[in-house]
């Protein structure tokens, strides 16, 4: 009975803001956004003191050890393709003032031009492992289960999503991969060039060089990872982690003296088919380009 009100108060809050909208003519009005799907979204998932309550019984209840067991393993495997070990690429990373944490965060910038250049493994090692790899374990005795840890937070540690590669230019042929963290791998799940397809269903050019881009990361979630133990304010968790994600590979870009930009506007489900993402319980959440940055390389080798 109480949920039945909640929502009718969710209801008439919408209401009052879209009546209060009408009112307002300024640019940011809510009279254009009262209607918003992401504000319907927004009113619906927001907690008071029961709804607080409820969502503790549903935690408790996803704490049986067997679930626990289960939700430690978070990994997306292809287990027939061809695996390319990033592990003796991970190299220790160089200390210098140009590589000081602070100096990257003041110096990243999007990058939209590009140079043609081949991505090294040793660069997709570290920016794979260091954005999404395992940092570090703990066994829990209660559950008799390995909590393996991330670069990133994670509502209840339990890791949403999952991070593809398309390698447009590298020493590896081109194609689409999928970064294995458990394992440290690139899994080769589909070998072809799909720059034209890309080109058409992401909106990245004239304001993105997408053609001469070193290669380009998906980030995609699984909603039953999170949605099974938090409900719908889980979809929230998920874009928080997609964001903090989406950061790492933006900085490890910077320090590796590579151009990132991230992209908002694209053809999910035509990104999701060649991903192998079914689009409904996967699907794709954030793109991001990578390549040399064009003035830095024509400078390298001006400077030779």
């Amino acid at each position: 009975m109480y949920i039945h009100i909640h929502s009718l108060n969710n209801m008439k809050t919408i209401k009052s803001k879209a009546l209060i909208a009408s009112l307002d003519s300024g640019l940011y009005g809510a009279k254009n956004f009262g209607e918003s799907l992401a504000l319907i979204f927004n009113e619906n998932v927001k907690f008071d003191k029961f709804l607080i309550r409820k969502q503790v019984e549903s935690i408790q209840s996803f704490s049986n050890k067997y679930v626990h067991q289960r939700s430690c393993q978070p990994y997306k495997v292809f287990p027939t393709s061809k695996e390319y070990d990033l592990k003796p690429y991970l190299k220790e990373m160089p200390g210098s003032e140009k590589t000081n944490l602070f100096n990257i965060l003041a110096k990243r910038r999007s990058g939209r031009a590009y140079s043609p250049y081949s991505i090294s493994l040793n660069e997709l090692a570290l920016l794979c492992h260091y954005s999404y790899g395992i940092s570090g374990e703990d066994f829990n005795k209660e559950s008799e289960a390995t909590l393996r840890f991330r670069t990133v937070p994670s509502a209840g540690a339990l890791y949403p999503l999952e991070l593809y590669v398309y390698l447009n230019t590298s020493v590896l042929p081109k194609g689409i991969y999928h970064y294995s963290p458990n394992k440290s791998v690139l899994e080769f799940i589909k070998e072809e060039d799909y720059m034209e397809y890309l080109r058409e269903n992401l909106v990245a050019e004239p304001f993105v060089d997408l053609q001469h881009c070193s290669c380009v990361f998906f980030i995609t979630s699984f909603f039953e990872r999170v949605l099974i133990k938090y409900g719908d304010r889980g979809y929230r968790f998920i874009l928080q982690e997609v964001g903090f994600l989406t950061q790492n590979i933006s900085l490890l870009a910077e320090f590796l003296e590579l151009g990132s930009c991230v992209l908002g506007s694209y053809v999910d489900d035509n990104i999701n088919q060649i991903l192998s993402a079914d689009g409904t319980f996967e699907t794709v959440q954030n793109v991001i380009v990578i390549g040399k940055n064009k003035e830095v390389q024509d400078d390298n080798v001006t400077s030779k």
